[in-house]
């Protein structure tokens, strides 16, 4: 069970507001850093994920001296500790620049992990490119699952807005012309803008103190994990399999027979992601009694790739509390389908269960649904 949730955006600094920007329909027009002001002597990415925990603790009524595992998802870790700092010219390649990875305690991925350093428990981190968030959750679960832990805190934190990975990404022309943006599973769609975001979310076990109240303390519906899946899609090293094998499998895996509401989907924008997932969500709801809407965040939100995963998660945590699902702001042309629909407008309607999408370069993939008890 989700108790308590926390999201850092460049539209918000908090849950409730990027959730309010989404709703209005704000979205970000360039490659985008996270709301709010920052220490410069720290590293951003661990500044950003412990403001995320510290309001996903206050949600969930955990304290930091609670015993409880700790589980973060990040591609890259505090890149922005050991990279040049960014010059006025984005994309400008950087030939003269010199690259240290002094100065981080622990060296590496883990020093988010050791910077939240919060409860008593295990800490792990887990990175799989753009599908971590969403791989570190499932972690979370399993070890719920198997005993190991009661309670987890997972944490996903991005911070790669950075010449380096600008340039990267353009030179593997997944990026936007300026006046397109990104439009996720629309017919002009060109590529995606990056951002930075992190997410946190407490999770517990369903049956820990809490009865059989159907209703959290706060009167809000409680919203469990329902099914995950994962697997590796080894067909290329950063495009997905063309016929979309793994991706339709781990759908499949996941819905079962129960209508799925709302469909989370990876959605890059990207002219190669977004008809491959759309053509696979097709042949799983192809003959669906019900409706399903399919929404990405990344039009609003850009790309925070390692927290992409779990942003994701947080986003359909609140539209199974709030009975809403914000708008595909920037698709004004979607993608024919017939088992999907694709709104541009807000949508008000109960959320049974959700799904949540996410895929990365060297293939991890993964699929997590969840439902409102």
């Amino acid at each position: 069970m989700i108790t308590g949730a926390g999201l850092l955006t460049p539209l918000g600094r908090t849950v409730d507001e990027t959730w309010d920007a989404l709703l209005a329909g704000k979205s970000i027009t360039d490659h985008s850093r996270a709301a709010g002001e920052y220490d410069p002597t720290s590293p951003r990415v661990s500044q950003m994920a412990r403001r995320v925990v510290d309001e996903a603790l206050a949600a969930s009524g955990w304290s930091s001296e609670d015993d409880f595992a700790t589980i973060v998802g990040t591609s890259k870790g505090s890149v922005e500790s050991w990279l040049p700092a960014p010059s006025p010219n984005p994309l400008l390649h950087m030939a003269e620049a010199t690259y240290e990875a002094g100065g981080l305690d622990p060296v590496g991925l883990a020093d988010i992990a050791a910077s939240v350093a919060v409860g008593y428990g295990p800490r792990l981190t887990v990175s799989a490119a753009c599908a971590s968030g969403l791989l570190a959750l499932i972690r979370a679960a399993m070890m719920i699952e198997s005993g190991q832990a009661e309670r987890v805190l997972v944490v996903a934190a991005e911070a790669s807005v950075h010449p380096l990975f600008l340039a990267s990404f353009k030179r593997l022309g997944v990026l936007p012309a300026a006046e397109i943006g990104c439009r996720p599973f629309d017919e002009c769609r060109d590529g995606f803008l990056m951002s930075e975001c992190a997410a946190a979310v407490c999770v517990e076990s369903a049956e820990r103190d809490r009865g059989d109240s159907s209703d959290g303390d706060d009167g809000r519906p409680r919203i469990v994990i329902d099914r995950y899946a994962l697997g590796g899609d080894g067909s290329h090293l950063t495009s997905p399999d063309p016929d979309g094998r793994v991706l339709r499998h781990l759908i499949n895996k996941v819905t079962g027979s129960e209508p799925i509401d709302l469909v989370h989907a990876h959605g890059t924008g990207t002219p190669t992601n977004d008809p491959i997932e759309l053509a696979a969500l097709e042949t799983v709801f192809e003959h669906a009694t019900s409706t399903t809407c399919l929404y990405s965040h990344k039009g609003a939100l850009g790309h925070s790739l390692g927290a992409a995963g779990l942003v994701s998660v947080v986003l359909n945590f609140q539209a199974h509390q709030r009975r809403q699902i914000p708008p595909n702001v920037r698709t004004t042309r979607p993608l024919l389908s017939n088992a999907i629909q694709i709104h541009s407008t807000p949508q008000t309607l109960p959320i049974r269960r959700s799904l949540a999408l996410a895929a990365g370069f060297g293939g991890a993939t993964a699929a997590v649904t969840l439902k409102t008890l």
